[in-house]
């Protein structure tokens, strides 16, 4: 039950993670740029970086038949 948990963390954090990556780039291009574009752009493509990633993971451990490590 605990590598579950742990799994579920990681994608959790994997999703955060690319949110709050996404963000950040998106506010430094606003600090060169001006406007407000750019930190909700990458906030959205970030966080889909961030779902697809954590997609892979599931596939990798389907196609493995491992639920947890």
């Amino acid at each position: 039950m605990l590598p579950h948990l742990a799994r579920v963390g990681q994608l959790g954090l994997l999703v955060a993670g690319g949110a709050l990556a996404g963000f950040g780039l998106g506010y430094g291009v606003d600090a060169l740029g001006g406007g407000r574009g750019g930190r909700i752009a990458g906030l959205f493509l970030g966080l889909a970086g961030g779902i697809l990633a954590a997609g892979r993971h599931v596939m990798g451990d389907i196609r493995n038949k491992r639920p947890g490590r």
